[in-house]
């Protein structure tokens, strides 16, 4: 029946924008996290039986689904910080999605072509493929399915030998078994035994040695020198940075003197971009009173203009001084957002500013020295560097001195972004980099959320969303370095190594498939009398198949 083919063709499809809608709803911020151990097996499903190009165009559909469900709020971004209209901010969220989305094609494509060519087990093919993809595949906001599970702190520990790809490695394999399993008990009525004995081996060690990191963690912690530090959240947007900054301003010098006078504090912490300042040296001191005359260390954003040229773009920079406003140690934010911080070949073609003239122009960073507050070291990052694992590692191998980070610091403006899901997205992307190198993070914004994260990557303390409010917590100054510190990804080159070869595999295999189906051309007798045997091995070879 018509209706029925009609039916079949679009059933895969479905699933697809069903898979889709299972991983943003299971991500951070909707966080319903045990939606993401199952929301691969719709498309697994919908691609089984596909050729791998149709298989891409449906993990695109997913794709698509996914990021536009999880990156809704890009469209207020793209209103606030690009100055877009709506309905070019809404194709801008299209583009960002269709981009993104990329990652669920490409592994569909893969996992298909593999598992169709080569007979290995869709079982561990199918996380090795994702894993190695959002490993390398460029995104403007990276957003690893591991970072679902934040609130799993059991689960989440393996994080400090093998980065936050390792626990997207755990949530697409437990995907990846269901469905394997559920596969064959429907074609043969059989349990897939021995798979499911190894995903329950792999399960009990990834718990196992989560209990016994975080003991270990918080016995170190327990005994390390602490800080007692406050964050400043003034509840002021971006507009209001613009609008009126000597009124945002004099709100973070109140804030600190009333908090400051309730208890003693080591230091005082103030978000993104709170001052716009001319330093003609980087070694001198700020105006009297420029910070509330609070006498306390303090670490502040500022838009900083270095030297007397106004013509040169101005850093986003992150500032240290002590309790006279002496400068101890500055940061420049190196990885800068594109459409809002710069445009791409702007400084080549210069006129790409004209055409959206409400981007920000701004110079990248270069130093990765830590900070120093006393005997202590901190690294500094800002706005959504955080979410970058390479880039933080890069600033915890302590810069040219190799000198390590005791601390983890973040200055981030989330205002851009609304009353919506991105600020606890961010946060929990944010909380892997406490787990990878077993350093507290302190993050400290201007509409929330702001927070304390432990070296176990717990959010132990954290305000709200647009919330006006003050937080204080004791820090561990911590030591040490762990294995993903000092090995990086490994994991994500390794699983690109095995998807080559799997790739590579599957093509040479197509490819002598192709040739063996070859229709022989017309010959003579005597011809096909010789070819007759070598016809009978082809057709042996390809039953055999």
């Amino acid at each position: 029946m018509p209706t029925s083919h009609t039916m079949k063709t679009a059933l895969p499809w479905i699933a697809a924008i069903i898979g889709g809608i299972l991983v943003f709803l299971g991500y951070a911020g909707f966080d319903q996290f045990y939606l993401e151990w199952i929301c691969l097996v719709p498309v697994l499903w919908a691609i089984r039986d596909q050729h791998p190009g149709r298989a891409f165009f449906i993990g695109w559909l997913a794709g698509i689904v996914m990021n536009i469900g999880g990156f809704y709020w890009a469209i207020q971004m793209f209103q606030q910080f690009a100055g877009m209209a709506w309905p070019l901010a809404a194709l801008g969220l299209l583009l960002l999605a269709a981009a993104n989305g990329i990652v669920f094609a490409a592994w569909a494509w893969a996992t298909r072509l593999i598992t169709h060519d080569t007979g290995w087990n869709v079982a561990w093919v199918s996380p090795v493929v994702w894993t190695a993809l959002e490993k390398f595949w460029p995104e403007i906001f990276p957003n690893y399915l591991g970072a679902s599970q934040y609130k799993l702190s059991l689960v989440t520990q393996i994080a400090d030998l093998t980065g936050i790809l390792g626990v997207t490695f755990i949530v697409v394999y437990i995907n990846s078994t269901l469905f394997a399993t559920l596969e064959q008990w429907s074609e043969n009525r059989r349990i897939a035994t021995r798979p499911l004995l190894v995903f329950a081996a792999v399960m009990a060690t990834v718990l196992i040695y989560g209990q016994v990191r975080i003991r270990a963690v918080d016995r170190q912690a327990a005994a390390a020198e602490h800080l007692t530090i406050g964050l400043i959240q003034t509840n002021r947007g971006a507009g209001d940075k613009r609008q009126d900054p000597e009124s945002l301003l004099r709100e973070h010098q109140e804030m600190s003197r009333t908090l400051a006078a309730s208890q003693p504090l080591d230091l005082i912490v103030w978000p993104e971009g709170v001052l716009r300042i001319r330093l003609l040296s980087r070694e001198g001191s700020l105006p009297s009173g420029a910070l509330g005359d609070t006498h306390i260390p303090t670490l502040f954003g500022a838009i900083l203009q270095s030297g007397e040229i106004s013509a040169v773009p101005p850093h986003n920079t992150a500032l240290l001084t002590d309790g006279t406003g002496r400068i101890l140690g500055t940061y420049d934010k190196m990885v800068l957002v594109p459409f809002g911080e710069y445009i791409p070949f702007g400084e080549t073609f210069p006129a790409l500013y004209s055409l959206v003239p409400s981007t920000g122009r701004f110079r990248a960073g270069e130093s990765r020295e830590p900070l120093p507050l006393g005997k202590h070291l901190l690294s500094v990052n800002i706005c959504y560097e955080d979410i970058f694992p390479g880039q933080v590692r890069s600033l915890m191998r302590g810069g040219h001195y190799r000198r390590i980070p005791d601390a983890l610091f973040n200055l981030t403006n989330d205002s851009w972004y609304g009353k919506s899901t991105e600020p606890i997205e961010h946060l929990a992307l944010a909380s892997f980099r406490s787990i990878e190198h077993r350093r507290s993070l302190v993050r400290s914004t201007n509409t929330g959320i702001s927070a304390f994260v432990d070296p176990v990557g717990r959010i132990v303390k954290r305000s709200g969303v647009w919330t006006r409010e003050t937080l204080v917590d004791r820090v561990p100054m911590m030591q040490g370095r762990t294995l993903y510190a000092l090995s990086g990804d490994w994991l994500g080159w390794v699983c690109a190594l095995l998807a080559l070869a799997g790739i590579g595999r599957a093509l040479l295999v197509s490819a002598r498939r192709g040739e063996a189906t070859q229709p022989l051309v017309e010959t003579t007798a005597p011809q096909r009398k010789k070819q007759s045997e070598p016809g009978k091995h082809l057709q042996r070879e390809k039953q055999q198949r």
